[in-house]
């Protein structure tokens, strides 16, 4: 949890710079901001280094515990989150420029829900002839929720991958709204598991603000995707909205990475 929280205030780091990058666009100069931006994403690896940290610290401590059925699910995770760190060193290395780096972070989505989604039908096996106190007929069911969230990103892999076509004004609202679509869906989930008291702890209401606020911007670049602008610093000012609205959903989840940390300490 410590070291997501790193990964957060870096990607936080990042994504500020790509604001300022945003904002410094203009037809007259463009190499601040392509400065700024190649910093930002840099900065956006390097938080990604940081998660993939996180999850090998935890299968490393599941190896050592012989829990090696938890360990493979961790390591299925690691591979996710190396695809996706991979594809960010590639959108860093390439200035923005390679599609490659969208696609392969897409398909670590995909390894994430393919984990999510064996979750899923893991625990519809066990609720099938259980019963579980304090639900409906004293069952109190995951599968479902398990399921959307594998749906969810399931959406938001397609919907990431859609952005290796830059410049393209269809698969851009695609993309934006792909994206918005797969994080409701998983903030739904979570909602409801909190609801149904499967998670009780102080941090869910912060990861479910940081998941709207994150909505929100996908839904937000759909539409500067669609939107004619007269001139590139009208875009940039666009483009400087939709991506602090994502700062605001990174610091939200960041924060509630945070919260999680000391009620782990206390």
């Amino acid at each position: 949890m410590a070291l997501l929280v790193a990964a957060a205030v870096v990607f936080v780091l990042g994504t500020a710079f790509l604001i300022a990058s945003d904002a410094a666009l203009s037809s007259s100069s463009l190499g601040p901001s392509s400065d700024l931006a190649q910093a930002g994403r840099w900065l956006q690896f390097l938080a990604g280094a940081c998660a993939l940290g996180a999850v090998c610290t935890a299968g490393w401590e599941l190896t050592l515990r012989s829990d090696w059925a938890a360990a493979a699910e961790i390591a299925a995770a690691a591979l996710g989150t190396l695809l996706l760190v991979i594809g960010l060193v590639a959108s860093a290395a390439s200035n923005g420029s390679s599609p490659a780096g969208p696609v392969t972070g897409a398909v670590g989505i995909g390894v994430w829900a393919l984990l999510v989604l064996s979750r899923a039908a893991r625990a519809s096996l066990a609720e099938q002839g259980t019963t579980v106190p304090g639900g409906e007929g004293g069952r109190r069911r995951q599968a479902d929720l398990w399921l959307a969230a594998a749906i969810g990103l399931f959406v938001l892999a397609i919907g990431y991958g859609l952005t290796s076509a830059p410049g393209s004004e269809g698969p851009g609202i695609a993309a934006g709204l792909l994206e918005a679509v797969g994080v409701a869906v998983l903030a739904v989930s979570v909602a409801a598991a909190r609801s149904r008291g499967l998670l009780r702890s102080r941090p869910v209401p912060g990861a479910l603000i940081g998941l709207a606020l994150l909505t929100l911007s996908f839904l937000a670049a759909a539409i500067v995707a669609g939107l004619a602008f007269g001139t590139l610093a009208a875009l940039g000012a666009g483009l400087a909205v939709v991506t602090a609205v994502e700062l605001a959903g990174v610091v939200a989840l960041g924060l509630a990475a945070w919260t999680r940390v000391r009620e782990l300490y206390k």
